[in-house]
């Protein structure tokens, strides 16, 4: 026999047959798994950068009394989406106009949620419009509020025109009752717009003023602004709430007694309830309860407490600056009223029809709007999803600020975001620069904008122009400067200030 076919020789020559055999096929599974793995991992972003926090409370010393003012700084360093530590949640914040957009358009579900902080909690159980969890039942939330308030709030349907021009009439009388001495409007202006709210919701009366559920309504509205002004550290560190128990009694109590004031409210009008006669927006979701759907008693009539949110402190605050910015302005102020007396004259009053021709008051609006910036940060969003923007992984559950006063104050845009100059609003030909107005949201966008945008324009349209019909707001000669700062809450309040106000002849 051969020695090369013996079995030992054969047996060696078959073991390296099949090693070679398992090592190509080794090869090959080895150069697809990293191809996989290169896709795989080519595919995955990087967390957005950020700076530097501190322990347990991350970077909350950092913020300072005008966080979105320091968001802007930041941006500078790490560009317009990073990521910052808020006590115990991780949040990331979005700037500038592309990044916005991109995050509450393109991506609106995906940025759409609401972090469920303690307030929110306390806020209708987190089943309110405002504050509550995005999801199917919140739509169908969001739905029933919108169409209800549109068809109280709907000028060409409802007297709210009327309702405002008498508040117009009672403010300037109350302006005329300080018999031209100086005086903060502050309690007049938070008692007209509380009244337009207060009726829309619960009917029109005679001597609102006189109501002691109306006055205590200004007065937890006003605790409750001052209280959330001043912050709530609790939301981001749930633990220092066994070290600031009082923190938590108050605002709990503060909520209680508006869904005390509204119950009560409510229980009045189901004892004369007509389905045939809708007086106001209670009736109507009195209405809408009795209805089958999807969304329990409780939580539709709730629906009174975000209506009062989305139409009573926004006006009221935008109508305290839009006095103050008057009285610093008198040359803005003159030409508006020289308009108003060449379009509507005094013969009769301003009207929502007249919006298209008074140019030059439509771009004072605009400017009152984007100078004041009073949402900055507008509620913070809470992301439903793993996600990704602007070339970043953004995990679920983070928290979002969207810093629309990076939109507002854009240098690059506005050129001197500091001044007030309502001319920025008009093009050459004299008519609104509409382009313009896509650059600043003052409303906010996407699935959470504002409630009450339609109804908040309109008002502050004819409150602004029926003062300035009638009266001329002056700033005092021992006020030697208006100053521009505020304090921040979940608004922009314009800090204390003084007026004089003059009958027009």
């Amino acid at each position: 026999m051969d020695s090369s076919s013996s079995p030992v020789k054969l047996m060696s020559t078959l073991l390296k047959s099949t090693e070679m055999q398992v090592g190509m096929v080794t090869f090959m599974a080895s150069l697809l798994a990293m191809k996989v793995v290169k896709k795989f991992t080519s595919d995955l972003k990087p967390p957005p950068p950020g700076p530097w926090g501190f322990p347990v409370i991350g970077h909350l010393p950092l913020l300072g009394n005008e966080p979105y003012v320091t968001f802007m700084k930041m941006k500078e360093r790490f560009g317009n989406i990073f990521q910052i530590q808020l006590g115990s949640w991780s949040a990331v914040v979005i700037n500038g106009k592309q990044a916005i957009k991109e995050a509450l358009h393109n991506s609106g579900e995906d940025f759409s949620g609401r972090p469920q902080f303690f307030s929110a909690q306390i806020i209708s159980n987190g089943e309110s419009i405002g504050f509550g969890e995005y999801g199917e039942q919140w739509k169908i939330h969001r739905k029933i509020g919108q169409k209800v308030l549109t068809e109280f709030a709907n000028a060409k349907s409802n007297p709210i025109e009327d309702m405002i021009h008498e508040e117009v009439d009672i403010l300037v009388d109350d302006f005329m009752s300080e018999q031209g001495a100086t005086f903060n409007p502050r309690d007049y202006i938070y008692l007209s717009v509380g009244s337009v709210i207060y009726q829309l919701c619960y009917g029109r009366q005679e001597n609102i003023r006189e109501d002691k559920d109306f006055a205590d309504f200004i007065l937890n509205s006003a605790a409750f602004v001052e209280f959330v002004s001043a912050g709530n550290p609790v939301d981001v560190m749930p633990w220092l709430r066994y070290l600031m128990p009082w923190k938590v009694k108050a605002f709990s109590a503060l909520i209680q007694t508006s869904i005390d004031a509204s119950e009560k409210k409510i229980s009045e009008h189901k004892t004369n309830f007509s389905s045939d006669n809708m007086r106001d927006i209670t009736d109507r979701l009195i209405s809408v309860s009795e209805e089958d759907s999807k969304l329990s008693k409780e939580r539709i009539l709730s629906t009174l407490n975000d209506l009062f949110g989305a139409g009573f402190d926004t006006i009221a605050s935008t109508t305290r600056w839009m006095l103050l910015l008057m009285a610093a302005n008198p040359k803005v102020q003159r030409r508006v009223q020289e308009e108003l007396d060449d379009v509507v004259g005094s013969g009769r009053r301003p009207s929502i029809l007249d919006r298209g021709q008074l140019v030059y008051t439509a771009a004072v609006l605009h400017e009152i709007n984007r100078f004041v910036a009073l949402a900055p940060l507008s509620l913070p969003h809470l992301t439903t999803t793993d996600t990704n923007l602007g070339g970043y992984s953004i995990n679920k559950n983070t928290v979002v600020f969207i810093n629309l006063y990076s939109m507002s104050h854009d240098p690059e845009v506005w050129g001197d975001p500091h001044v007030f100059r309502p001319e920025r609003f008009l093009d050459a030909s004299g008519e609104i620069n509409k382009s313009l107005l896509e650059e600043f949201l003052p409303f906010s966008t996407g699935r959470r904008k504002c409630l009450g945008e339609s109804l908040a324009r309109n008002e502050l349209f004819l409150l602004f122009t029926g003062i300035l019909q009638k009266c001329s707001i002056l700033q005092p000669p021992e006020v030697k400067e208006y100053s521009m700062d505020a304090n921040n809450g979940l608004t922009r309040q314009p800090l204390p200030y003084q007026v004089q106000v003059q009958l027009r002849t």
